[in-house]
């Protein structure tokens, strides 16, 4: 991912926060949990983009980060819930879902987030 494809899922007017160098980044498989400002956010590396989710599941607030990809899904490391790492949706037919952040890869190789205003 170069730092023209970013995400174009989401309008956020806040800034671009540098977070840690890609190659930092499990691929494909795992993720990694951050603090990015004031929010924790789970970083995933799949299929050649990089992946910015609410790292708070909302059953009981485990952490994404250390949960499993599949099928384009991060599970839920507690109860096994499922969240579409592109919409934040959850795939296993139930309301709840994460917040998805814009992210991108500058071009010294480092992951940047975009957060609310």
């Amino acid at each position: 991912m170069t730092s023209s494809q970013e995400s174009s899922l989401f309008t956020n007017t806040g800034p671009w926060i540098r977070t840690i160098p890609l190659a930092e980044l499990p691929v494909d498989g795992t993720g990694r949990a951050i603090q990015v400002a004031e929010q924790r956010v789970a970083l995933f590396h799949h299929e050649g983009k990089v992946h910015a989710v609410d790292d708070a599941c909302p059953h009981q607030g485990a952490s994404l980060g250390d949960g499993v990809i599949s099928n384009g899904d991060v599970t839920c490391p507690f109860h096994s819930w499922h969240f579409d790492l592109c919409t934040g949706q959850n795939t296993d037919s139930l309301d709840a879902c994460v917040a998805v952040f814009p992210v991108r890869v500058d071009g010294d190789g480092v992951v940047e987030v975009q957060l609310p205003a």
